[in-house]
């Protein structure tokens, strides 16, 4: 099973009435909830370990969630409000003005939510609730514990708004970089974290700080990926975009189904992955992460979606 950690987010996109006044649609979101959603319509085992509110919000997060096949066996319930965001998509990325009144994100501490589930075989985690305190600082703790006996998955996911301490924010990042298996980041991300730093040379320093699997996706200009012994760089899907908002989930959510079927997701596991393999992985993660671009809002497909090759199909609820 591979259980995700971090935030759910109901987004409100920004779509224009015939006279072109602003309205705002509200589709489900946040990234490691949907990871957790995106691997249950591909068929693997996923659990999301975090809290969802009561609310009606809540209650809609956590039926799409069920419906999509994941498992909220590890989901709390509290009564704090959902997590929401205005997202403007004037720019080339995505950007989320997040309105947190619960404090879910920034103070939820994973510990309190008890053990992972056994069959654990993957924790992921990521995105703003590592730059917000003093969640940040629990979530930490309890990754670096976690990958002493489960493999770790970090993806930067950065949300500038959110950081109010940058260099402890890098900090954090650098310390669990340490403690992942599988790193990924865009360049956006690095943009803000290392602007003076090219994308590969970012990847070939966690190379050399020992991570199995380090990737980096370069938007219109493909992803490049490397282990101890492969590094590959492929080039973008072509797709009609609609909007890019949860592309990166999307494109976590292909490579760990790929991984999950090659039984991969450990070091050992990574380290002996074969150059076509990693090769087929990184497509798949882009071919999904492409379904999603195609489709306003985070659309994550399901199996039969993908395995139909038609680009224009739209999973269920689009």
């Amino acid at each position: 099973m591979i259980v995700t950690c971090g935030e759910a987010v109901v987004d409100f996109l920004p779509e224009p009435d015939a006279d072109g006044r602003p309205l705002f649609r509200p589709v489900l979101g946040g990234s490691l909830y949907n990871v957790a959603l995106g691997l249950g319509r591909l068929g693997v085992p996923a659990a999301y370990f975090w809290e969802l509110s009561t609310d009606p919000f809540g209650t809609w997060l956590a039926s799409e969630l069920e419906a999509s096949g994941a498992s909220l066996a590890h989901t709390t319930r509290g009564d704090r409000p959902s997590t929401l965001a205005f997202v403007d998509l004037s720019g080339d990325e995505p950007h989320f003005q997040i309105i947190d009144a619960g404090q879910t994100m920034s103070t939820l501490d994973p510990a309190g939510l008890g053990p992972l589930p056994p069959s654990a075989r993957l924790f992921h985690t990521g995105s703003a609730i590592l730059a917000l305190e003093p969640g940040g600082t629990a979530i930490e703790r309890f990754v670096h514990e976690t990958a002493k006996t489960v493999p770790v998955s970090l993806d930067f996911n950065v949300r500038p708004p959110s950081i109010r301490d940058l260099d402890g924010y890098k900090a954090r990042l650098d310390r669990l970089v340490g403690s992942a298996t599988i790193v990924k980041a865009s360049a956006a991300d690095l943009a803000v974290l290392e602007p003076d730093m090219e994308p590969d040379a970012i990847l070939a320093r966690w190379r050399t700080q020992g991570v199995p699997l380090g990737i980096v996706t370069l938007g219109g200009g493909g992803a490049i990926a490397a282990t101890a012994d492969h590094w590959i760089r492929l080039p973008a899907e072509t797709v009609t975009l609609k909007d890019p908002v949860g592309a990166g989930d999307a494109f976590m959510t292909g490579l760990f189904a790929r991984l999950w079927e090659r039984n991969a997701l450990d070091r050992t596991a990574l380290g002996a992955l074969g150059e076509a393999d990693l090769t087929d992985a990184i497509a798949y993660a882009q071919k999904v992460a492409g379904f999603v671009c195609r489709h306003a809002g985070a659309v994550f497909p399901w199996r039969a979606d993908l395995e139909a090759n038609d680009p224009t199909a739209a999973a269920p609820g689009d």
